[in-house]
C-alpha cells in the first residue's frame, strides 16, 4: 500500500496489495471487436487490506475515497456458498449488491478449484476464517472515483489476488469490457492490447477465459509541446456505452479495426507532439464515422490551440488536452468554467 494502513483496531493482517488504474488513449469502442488499443497506466491507483476479525460470519467491507471518507459501507454474509449483503446497511445500493455479485463469482471460482493454491491460504482457510472470526476488507483510492480511472478494474484486480483466482475469468463473467483495464492492473505497466477475435459471450461459464494479447510498453511522453489531463466535472457509464456500441452494424464497427490498431501502435512509440496531434485528428474521425456523433473536441474544443481527446467512452471521465504551443494552451484552459487541470505525467506513469 502507497499511503498507510488500516491496521490499527483490527485482527492480523491477511492480505495486501495496490494496483494501478488506468486510461485508454486510444482504442475506445473498437478494442471490443479485436483492434488494438493503448492503455497506459496511472501513477495512482487503488489498494486493498484484509484483515482477520470482525464479526463471526460477516465480511465487513469499508471502500475508501481518495480523501480517505468511507463511501461504501457493507456487510455480507455467505449461506450455502450464497453470498448477501445486509439491506438494513445500504439499502439496495447498486454499488454493494454489484461488489456482492464478484464477491460471489470469485468466491465460487475458488471453490471450484480442487484445492487452494500451495503458495496461499485456500478456500478451507477463508471458510474458517470467515465463519468463526469474521473478515474485515478495506480499499482505498489515490483518485477521484469520478475520474474514470479505473476504481472497479483496480479492485476486481485486488479480489482476484487475494482469493488467488484467475482475474480475467472473473473479469469476462462479471462485465461486458473489454478487460484492458484489468490487464494494465495485473501487469502493473502501460500496455498495447489486442482481443484476437474480439470480446467473449460475457456471463457465461462455458466461455474460455479472456486471452489477450498483451504487450507492456515503457511511455515516454512526446515532445515539442505539453500535454495536460482535464478533468469535466463529470463521469461516464462505460457499460452503458458499451451496450450502445454493440447496436451499431458490425461491419461497420469491423472495417475500423485495421486503422485504429494502426493509430495505436504509431501512438505508443510517438515522439513529437505535432504527430500525436496528427494521430489524434484521424482517430477521431474513424469514431466520429462510425458512431455518428461529434468527438470532445469538436463539441468542446472551439478556439482551444491543439486537440482535446477523450480517455475512453465518449464524454465524462478525465480527457487529454494536447498543444504544440503551452502558454495558449494553458490559458484557454484555465479560461473554461469547472475543468480541473494536472500536468499529463503528474497522474500517468511515463519513462525518462
Amino acid at each position: 500500500m502507497k499511503d498507510g494502513s488500516f491496521s490499527s483496531g483490527y485482527g492480523d493482517l491477511l492480505f495486501q496489495n495496490w494496483v494501478p488504474g488506468k486510461v485508454l488513449l486510444s482504442g475506445e469502442y473498437v478494442v471490443l471487436d479485436g483492434a488494438t488499443a493503448l492503455g497506459l497506466a496511472s501513477r495512482l491507483g487503488q489498494s486493498m487490506e484484509v484483515f482477520r476479525g470482525g464479526e463471526p460470519g460477516r465480511l465487513r467491507w469499508t471502500a475508501h475515497d481518495h480523501l480517505r471518507q468511507p463511501w461504501l459501507q457493507a456487510n455480507y454474509r455467505i449461506v450455502d456458498g450464497q453470498w448477501s449483503v445486509n439491506e438494513g446497511d445500504v439499502a439496495a445500493s447498486e454499488a454493494a449488491v454489484m461488489l456482492r455479485n464478484w464477491l460471489q463469482t470469485a468466491w465460487t471460482l475458488m471453490a471450484k478449484a480442487s484445492e487452494g493454491s500451495p503458495s496461499g491460504y485456500g478456500e478451507a482457510f477463508w471458510n474458517d476464517t470467515l465463519r468463526q472470526e469474521g473478515l474485515t476488507v478495506h480499499t482505498r483510492l489515490d483518485f477521484a472515483r469520478s475520474w474514470g480511472l479505473g476504481s472497479s478494474s483496480t479492485v476486481m484486480a485486488l479480489l482476484a489476488q487475494w482469493l488467488e483466482v484467475d482475474a480475467r475469468t472473473l473479469y469476462t463473467l462479471t462485465t461486458n469490457g473489454s478487460g484492458y483495464d484489468l490487464e494494465v492492473a495485473l501487469q502493473n505497466s502501460s500496455i498495447l492490447y489486442r482481443l484476437p477475435y474480439g470480446r467473449p459471450i460475457a456471463n457465461s461459464t462455458s466461455t474460455p477465459p479472456l486471452e489477450p494479447i498483451v504487450q507492456p510498453i515503457h511511455y515516454h511522453v512526446p515532445q515539442g509541446g505539453c500535454l495536460w489531463l482535464v478533468d469535466p466535472g463529470g463521469k461516464q457509464t462505460s457499460a452503458k456505452e458499451v451496450v450502445r456500441y454493440h447496436n451499431l452494424d458490425s461491419k461497420r464497427r469491423l472495417d475500423c479495426v485495421e486503422e485504429i490498431s494502426s493509430l495505436s501502435t504509431e501512438l505508443a512509440t510517438c515522439h513529437e507532439v505535432d504527430r500525436m496531434l496528427e494521430y489524434f485528428v484521424r482517430h477521431d474521425s474513424v469514431l466520429e464515422n462510425l458512431l455518428q456523433q461529434p468527438c470532445l473536441h469538436r463539441i468542446s474544443g472551439k478556439g482551444f490551440p491543439g486537440r482535446l481527446k477523450s480517455l475512453g467512452a465518449w464524454g465524462g471521465d478525465l480527457f487529454l488536452a494536447v498543444s504544440n504551443c503551452p502558454e495558449d494552451a494553458i490559458h484557454w484552459l484555465k479560461n473554461q468554467s469547472d475543468w480541473s487541470i494536472y500536468p499529463f505525467d503528474q497522474l500517468i506513469h511515463c519513462e525518462p
